[in-house]
């Protein structure tokens, strides 16, 4: 057509022997006449189709996927202080027969912890009690079993009760979940965070009143007032050592002890492990945790112990860190595949 323009005295098309971008046309175009549909081209068209949404969807996953990857090294970090999330309940102690303490490897103690950790009175159905039951102006309620001793005296409150139990050498603590003064309140739940220094020590939940004496720890109480038992049955809702990581495992949730006699003294021994969490977004350093348990009736026969009863929580450092770090895929990785399965996709059936 260009020749018979030329001798017509025309100028083909594209200014002739001008500058043209055809010449770097590497798609070039067949005309649909020339274009031949088949049944088996259409098969492999779907088929392909089909492939590369498989491929696409797989791809996208693995995008979206995050894999975690640990790496082991030792723990150099200093003076850090360690916050212990304790939830327990106790369904048979009264939260002003037990003290919550701290003690570490270095001497220093925190007794009756208060502030970030709370102690909330149940009642016989562990639900938050009420207050103990209050006298009525003159009335004068008897003590029960230490009457006998004091006939005259009005045990008007569960303090004063126990109180006149005490004084007559009387164990009471079978008489406080039934006693007119006392049965409102008949468990107890610590919840809360304690603080402590990163060094080998213990959380305990024990009997009696503690205090600091000659640079000792120790908890004041009267034998004579558990002489029939203490029940240390327990359950352990939140037990964690810094923040939680969805994918951590904290292995005495949801552990129960029950006590059927005696008193009991447990012992939980923790290994904890500094726990390094590098996210996309943010870091996390905390602890995950093994644990061994122990328990034991210190109540060798009646009037006299071997033990403290309570639930100690005994805790020693690793000293190495898990590094966990998010490992995600590029999204220059992800175009490139998604640009790979698109033209293997179109490219290969031609093939066919």
């Amino acid at each position: 057509a260009d020749a018979m323009r030329q001798r017509a005295g025309e100028k083909p098309k594209g200014g002739g022997g001008g500058f043209s971008l055809k010449r770097f046309d590497v798609y070039s175009k067949v005309h649909d006449d020339y274009r031949i549909r088949t049944q088996s081209g259409g098969a492999v068209s779907l088929a392909s189709l089909v492939t590369m949404a498989v491929l696409f969807l797989s791809e996208l996953d693995s995008y979206l996927t995050v894999e975690v990857v640990d790496h082991i090294k030792v723990d150099t970090t200093l003076n850090q202080k360690l916050p212990i999330g304790v939830n327990l309940t106790f369904p048979h102690i009264r939260c002003d027969d037990v003290s919550v303490d701290t003690v570490d490897a270095v001497g220093d103690s925190q007794t009756n912890v208060a502030g970030t950790l709370v102690k909330l009175d149940l009642d016989a159905l562990g639900l938050p009690a009420e207050r103990d039951r209050e006298p009525k102006e003159g009335e004068c309620l008897p003590c029960l079993e230490a009457a006998q001793y004091a006939p005259d005296a009005c045990c008007n409150t569960c303090a004063q009760l126990k109180e006149a139990y005490t004084e007559a050498s009387i164990p009471y603590f079978h008489i406080l979940e039934t006693a007119e003064q006392c049965k409102n309140k008949v468990g107890c739940q610590i919840v809360g965070d304690v603080l402590v220094s990163k060094v080998a020590g213990n959380v305990h939940v024990a009997l009696g009143k503690s205090v600091v004496r000659d640079g000792r720890h120790v908890h004041e109480f009267s034998i004579r007032e558990v002489s029939d038992g203490f029940n240390t049955s327990h359950s352990i809702n939140r037990l964690e050592f810094g923040p939680r990581v969805n994918d951590m495992a904290l292995p005495l949730d949801g552990t129960t002890k029950i006590v059927r006699h005696g008193a009991y003294m447990f012992h939980y021994y923790i290994k904890l492990v500094p726990t390094l969490f590098e996210g996309r977004w943010r870091s996390f350093y905390t602890h995950q945790y093994s644990v061994t348990d122990s328990e034991k009736n210190v109540m060798v026969r009646k009037g006299e112990l071997v033990g403290l009863p309570g639930v100690f929580f005994v805790y020693e450092f690793s000293p190495f860190l898990v590094q966990k770090v998010e490992k995600v895929v590029p999204l220059s990785h992800f175009l490139t595949s998604v640009c790979a399965i698109i033209g293997g996709g179109f490219t290969l059936p031609r093939g066919i």
